[in-house]
């Protein structure tokens, strides 16, 4: 089924930080719903580039690093290998997974830094800030902690309020002080560059009136308020060692501000995919082609770095193309189109997942790691709940309980109940053959229009209603089952009873295909159910050989014809008791 309507998508999913194991907010803020939307157009035939990598600078790690007693170095390489294997647990696909730490990243950070700078994007200014007088050190944001000055809060970081989320300046906390040594911090003199801002708000603000339309309200909210409160210079540069270097003389023992680089990330590691491929400028396929839409998938909290500072990176980086000298002065690696870089297209961020009533930190130990929830519950459980209870639009308590409900109300009463009565039907009464019949109206109308909306939804990253669709069919099956009677109709009339398991077997590879994007692992194991051979799935070849090969929609009901041979039923999920909580 070859896709003549192929699209361009790009996505983006933020990095996490490389200073321990992921806990479960990084599943319900963006790595759970990346992989279905990517998994979903490469299903459709669209060609995807999703691309992360592992955060491995910045004062979470050098922080976590001391605790530790470890150089940062080495934390990096341990905690960057476990988030590769949680990964791999959980099916998640991406086409380049990479790290802050590669020579391809830290070039393309400082061609950006020096481009911004001989644009005057970039100034040096002299400011006083934090500085620790015992460990003759000054103190990144995280090392000064203190009251926040807006809800009283007793333990606010220098960057931001954990408890009502407001984003902060050291400076700007009731009774600071240092952790490093937990005495009160002195101000001192430093020198700093500074994005400007303030040049960029106008073209920013238009940017976002007409773009965010489509956004959830809240992050397009959120945005213009950044915007009406007025947009003020920022740093982009600490006083640390371990980071992206300045390249400028004489700002040795100064680094690129993390926040700043780590959003570059996203085009470094598109650039370090092409080279992977052996095509250096495939990468601008996806960057210069205005066709191409852009998603970038990220926790609540990440909002501003990425509808603020990001596009007014690639804004004021983009006057580079009409400026013959920077043009050859400052060319990334495969560069060959003088055109600009696409600005996001969409940034569905999600609120946040609470546990015990406080937001989930690697910094603050707080929360629950994925890995221990997957040393008790399968990988498409875990999907599956995640997306099922995103908090796309408000903030969600993450309980057990709930988890366990949606296992055995959902993916055991709904729709695996109904694949095991289907399946055992065949099995038992018309020797694993699919038996005579036609598609009844309202099951073909019921499968088209699940197919519509699933597609509807997931394209406008409506996740949480994506599955209420699939579930719906679900429910539709299982009455259509029930109603059906055919364990009378076998008895009565086997030609009405097999056409009732004809549809139902219908209703299976319908439920089949739709489930593709959101639980791999069981879908994988249906298919062999099935004995559906020679399928082709752009999931599963990327995940074999690294690569899509074609541009094939697959994201269309298929029949299975009277007389296919399925193989013996086995139960796709378990149902978990509530005394294993």
């Amino acid at each position: 089924m070859e896709n003549l309507n192929q699209e361009k998508i790009f996505i983006g999913v933020s990095w996490p930080y490389a200073s321990g194991k992921l806990h479960l907010g990084h599943l319900a803020g963006q790595n759970i719903a990346c992989d279905i939307f990517a998994r979903y157009h490469r299903q459709k035939g669209n060609s995807v580039l999703m691309v992360s990598g592992s955060d491995s600078h910045g004062t979470p790690i050098v922080f976590k690093a001391e605790e530790l007693g470890i150089t940062p170095e080495q934390l990096v390489i341990s905690s960057h290998k476990e988030i590769l294997e949680t990964f791999g647990k959980l099916s998640l696909l991406y086409e380049k997974y990479t790290s802050t730490t590669t020579q391809n990243h830290k070039e393309v950070v400082q061609n950006i830094f020096l481009v911004l700078k001989e644009l005057g994007y970039l100034y040096p200014q002299k400011s006083k800030q934090y500085y620790d007088e015992k460990v003759k050190k000054f103190l990144p944001d995280r090392y000064v902690r203190g009251t926040c000055p807006e809800c009283g809060a007793l333990d606010a970081k220098g960057d931001e309020c954990p408890v009502c989320g407001k984003f902060l300046k050291p400076t700007d906390l009731i009774d600071p002080y240092s952790t490093l040594s937990d005495s009160k911090p002195i101000l001192k003199e430093t020198e700093h560059y500074y994005l400007d801002l303030k040049k960029l708000e106008k073209p920013i603000g238009d940017w976002i009136n007409i773009q965010s339309k489509h956004w959830r309200k809240w992050v397009r909210e959120f945005s213009k308020g950044w915007i009406k409160e007025g947009l003020e210079p920022r740093e982009v540069t600490r006083d640390m060692k371990y980071g992206i270097p300045v390249p400028i003389k004489g700002w040795e023992g100064k680094v690129i501000y993390v926040w700043i680089e780590a959003v570059v990330g996203y085009l470094s590691a598109s650039i370090e995919w092409a080279k992977s491929i052996g095509q250096e400028s495939k990468w601008e396929d996806f960057w210069k082609d205005s066709r191409c839409k852009h998603y970038y998938f990220i926790a609540g909290g990440n909002v501003p770095f990425h509808t603020i500072i990001w596009p007014a990176q690639l804004l004021a980086y983009s006057e580079k193309y009409s400026n013959d000298s920077l043009w050859d002065k400052y060319k990334l690696p495969g560069e060959s189109k003088r055109e600009s870089l696409n600005l996001p297209w969409d940034i569905p961020a999600n609120k946040m997942l609470l546990y015990k009533g406080k937001k989930m930190s690697k910094s603050d130990n707080t929360g629950m790691s994925v890995d221990s929830l997957l040393e008790k519950y399968s990988p498409d459980l875990i999907r599956f709940f995640f997306v099922r209870n995103a908090p796309e639009n408000h903030d969600r308590e993450f309980n057990e309980k709930d988890f366990i409900d949606c296992n055995n109300n959902e993916l055991v009463a709904n729709i695996g109940n109904f694949i095991n009565r289907s399946l055992s039907f065949v099995n038992s009464k018309f020797n694993n053959k699919v038996p005579q019949g036609q598609l009844d109206i309202d099951v073909k109308d019921s499968i088209e229009n699940t197919f519509k909306e699933v597609g509807k939804y997931i394209e406008g990253c409506k996740f949480v209603k994506a599955t209420e669709a699939i579930l719906k069919l679900g429910n539709f099956a299982n009455k259509y089952f029930n109603d059906k009677a055919p364990w009378i109709s076998f008895k009565e009339n086997v030609t009405d009873c097999e056409n009732t398991i004809f549809n139902s077997i219908q209703l299976v590879n319908a439920l089949r295909i739709l489930l593709k994007p959101f639980i791999p692992q069981s879908i994988f194991t249906l298919t062999t159910l099935l004995n559906i051979e020679n399928e082709y799935d752009a999931n599963i070849e990327l995940t074999d050989t690294g690569e899509v090969s074609k541009s094939e929609n697959n994201w269309v009901f298929v029949p299975l014809n009277s007389g296919h041979i399925i193989n013996e039923p086995k139960i796709l999920f378990a149902k978990i008791e509530e005394k294993e909580l």
